[in-house]
């Protein structure tokens, strides 16, 4: 195997990594064993172990993708310097993805076996509904925000999106992905933004948003079943 070098290797870490993401959020990874996560990788056993000490370091390499993207999209949505317009669509995709990849499964056995990253991952997920209750507040008190409840929005939001998530909703309403996705942030751009701040029809911040969450998600419509796990 040629000398491959430490970023090139972390880089292969990470996508590897990312390719059982969507088993262990429906199925967790308690059960699974070496040769079950080689197999999901595309990947031999002793290839595995060229980038991975041990089953943990898997799991901690997964749970620092959720935590590096929560950190990221984080950061943006609390950076003042940018309009409300441009900063809700990451809202709404950090929203779709906090629903999907936070399954409640994964998390209780990431609780168990790896504990000291349970607690990162809450704490930057902790971090994140400050974030967005700041963002709301200053949203009203800019003028740009209707004066709504922060801590109700978050709650409809979550709420909502669970059940668009769920693929047996989207074949049953004969909505497609793209739509569902279109659909809510349009609801949410209204709800959020006053008559003279609000801007009407698609914007290039929401088509950036849902083409990374249809890509990410339409991948495989597994991601889309059972969300509620």
């Amino acid at each position: 195997m040629r000398k491959i070098s430490p970023e090139e290797r972390q880089m292969m870490r990470r996508s590897y990594a990312e390719k059982i993401m969507d088993t262990v959020r429906t199925e967790g990874f308690i059960s699974l064993t070496i040769q079950d996560l080689a197999r999901l990788m595309g990947i031999s056993r002793a290839s595995l172990y060229n980038f991975f000490a041990s089953k943990e370091d898997i799991i901690q390499e997964v749970t620092e993708i959720y935590i590096d993207y929560l950190t990221r999209s984080n950061q943006f949505i609390n950076n003042a310097r940018y309009p409300y317009i441009r900063r809700l669509p990451a809202v709404f995709e950090q929203s779709v993805f906090s629903t999907v990849y936070a399954s409640e499964i994964y998390l209780n056995e990431l609780k168990s076996e790896c504990p000291n990253y349970y607690e990162r991952q809450i704490n930057v997920a902790n971090e994140r509904l400050i974030i967005l209750h700041s963002f709301y507040e200053n949203g009203i008190s800019d003028g740009d925000f209707n004066p709504l409840i922060p801590s109700l929005i978050i709650e409809q939001d979550e709420a909502a999106l669970q059940k668009i998530l769920n693929s047996s909703f989207l074949v049953e309403k004969g909505i497609s992905l793209e739509e569902g996705m279109y659909g809510y942030y349009e609801m949410m751009k209204r709800r959020s933004f006053t008559p003279t701040a609000l801007k009407t029809g698609k914007d290039e911040y929401i088509e950036k948003a849902v083409r990374v969450i249809v890509n990410q998600l339409g991948k495989n419509s597994d991601i889309l079943a059972r969300i509620d796990n």
